[in-house]
């Protein structure tokens, strides 16, 4: 059995950002960022598959070196499509066409292009922990849930929790943690049995500010362009 089998989706019709998967950043292919994370974190034997409905994306993959052993069916390339149908998409071909049974399934879109190769590591090393239910990359938010607030029509704004503690202080703050979107790990069984990436008693691995950005529209490209020409990803830093 296989440990870990990597997916990397990549749909050509992104709406926020057009043709998103297929541009460049920083001198490097979107896709290009992710294929070298996952070879530098140095996970083993770990299986990793470009899953794209588009020729162009699929030819873009290739030539990062990822492979690219199937197309994905258009039915899962719409916006209603769920990640975790690709992902089991993914994993039932590769089963069937590849032989490859996997254990886990790591899922690693292409717009959080900064997460670290210690990231993937860690996720992967945790597979190993008693009573490992998944892991998922999340960033803290130092906000008290009486800052933060659902909106009405009219703009009315009612607080989450009105009756949570607020010091006023960012660093008197016990942080919350919110998902990132730049990693998944998930058992394979568990994806299967509740159809979710986050099953009950996951884990997570806190990323910065730069390891967590998330690119869906025009601007957060514009912050990922300045983040890279900065020189404040990973690849620059260990570069030097």
């Amino acid at each position: 059995m296989t440990g870990v089998l990597i997916v990397v989706p990549a749909r050509g019709g992104s709406k926020g950002l057009p043709r998103k998967n297929a541009r460049t950043l920083g001198g490097l292919p979107l896709l290009g960022w992710t294929a070298e994370v996952v070879r530098t974190a140095g996970l083993g034997e770990a299986v990793c598959v470009l899953s794209t409905d588009d020729p162009e994306i699929a030819e873009i993959g290739r030539s990062v070196g990822l492979d690219v052993p199937f197309t994905r069916p258009p039915e899962l390339a719409t916006d209603e499509a769920t990640a975790e149908a690709v992902a089991l998409h993914a994993l039932d071909w590769m089963a069937q066409h590849r032989g490859v049974d996997a254990s886990a399934v790591m899922w690693l879109q292409p717009t959080s292009p900064f997460r670290t190769p210690a990231a993937l590591s860690d996720a992967v090393g945790m597979m190993s922990t008693p009573g490992f239910a998944g892991v998922v990359g999340v960033k803290a938010v130092y906000r008290s849930l009486r800052t933060l607030f659902r909106i009405k029509d009219g703009g009315e704004l009612t607080a989450v929790d009105a009756s949570a503690e607020d010091s006023g202080r960012r660093q008197a703050l016990e942080p919350l943690f919110t998902p990132n979107g730049a990693l998944y790990l998930v058992p394979a069984a568990a994806l299967r049995a509740c159809g979710r990436f986050v099953p009950p008693q996951f884990r997570g691995i806190v990323m910065d500010q730069v390891a967590s950005l998330d690119i869906d529209d025009a601007v957060d490209w514009a912050v990922a362009e300045a983040l890279a020409a900065a020189g404040l990803t990973w690849r620059s830093t260990s570069s030097r």
